[in-house]
């Protein structure tokens, strides 16, 4: 058995309790909890504010960041949203792009016809009262050769026809088929006066 001097020693020791003061002490089940041992929720800490300027900014720029990112990816409803719209849009624009081109062949060509038809109606002109029998093949060979002399491919299966019009003037007219996206056919036609000397009797209307 202790002595008594032993026993006053150990409950002195065991009414100490160092281990009692310390938060983290593994308690009896029976104990209540201290009230500065119980974790306090996230509601009750401490604000960014409440712990200085640049927890502050920090906490900002986090939230801050945050509602950026959830703006950007939304609740997920409109995943693959990008996709579709390319879809939908990609043959518009791609058609609209061939409608340009398509535009600008049409133009040159129609301007190089045009060339072609205001040449082979010079020469028609000219030669329709000096030479009756052959003025048109000369107005059709000039048209063909003054076509082939722009160095341009917008027009395929090029031919020219000059025939006589109304009221002592000739005509001549470019035909060819477009080397663009959709082959349209161009046709340009000049109409002109022959050149000739007008007789007083007839007030200038005809060649004499």
């Amino acid at each position: 058995m202790r002595s008594p001097a032993e026993l006053k020693r150990h409950g002195a020791v065991r009414g100490s309790r160092p281990s009692q003061d310390r938060g983290d002490a593994v308690r009896r089940p029976d104990a209540a909890p201290r009230p500065d041992a119980v974790r306090r929720p996230a509601a009750a800490r401490r604000p960014p504010a409440a712990r200085g300027p640049a927890a502050a900014r920090r906490g900002a720029g986090r939230r801050g960041l945050r509602a950026r990112f959830g703006a950007c990816r939304g609740d997920g409803r409109d995943r693959g949203a990008s996709a579709v719209e390319l879809a939908i849009l990609a043959p518009a624009l791609l058609f609209a792009s061939l409608l340009i081109i398509q535009f600008a062949l049409w133009f040159d060509a129609r301007h190089a016809a045009l060339a072609a038809a205001q040449q082979g109606d010079l020469v028609a002109r000219e030669d329709e009262f000096v030479n009756q029998a052959g003025w048109a093949g000369l107005a059709q060979t000039a048209a063909t050769t003054y076509y082939a002399g722009l160095d341009t491919s917008v027009l395929s299966a090029v031919t020219a026809k000059a025939k006589p019009g109304q009221a002592n003037t000739v005509s001549v007219t470019v035909k060819g088929k477009l080397t663009g996206v959709w082959p349209l056919t161009i046709t340009e036609t000049v109409t002109g006066p022959i050149e000739c000397f007008r007789t007083q009797v007839s007030q200038g209307a005809a060649c004499g």
